[in-house]
């Protein structure tokens, strides 16, 4: 196995791990989002700390539930599809 391949194992291995990792990463910059803002809002909701966080946070959460769906309306076959002569 590669050392590419060792790398993936152990990360898959420490899946909690690097989820808190990710998640405190995440919080650090909502956190540095409050304290930082746009000298010139193009939006009203831009005035808000935190909005583009949560835009983002909420937008990739719907990109994930919709993708997943059309994945399996569109790519999913029946059980016994490949077994059919």
């Amino acid at each position: 196995m590669s050392n590419l391949g060792k790398l993936f194992v152990k990360a898959r291995e420490n899946v909690s791990f690097w989820g808190n990792i990710f998640y405190t990463i995440l919080f650090i910059l909502v956190v540095l989002n409050i304290f930082i803002i746009p000298h010139h809002p193009h939006f009203e909701l831009e005035k808000f700390p935190g909005f583009w966080a949560l835009f983002g946070c909420l937008a990739a959460i719907a990109l994930t539930k919709i993708c997943k769906g059309a994945a399996h309306t569109f790519l999913g076959k029946d059980e016994d599809f490949y077994d059919r002569n």
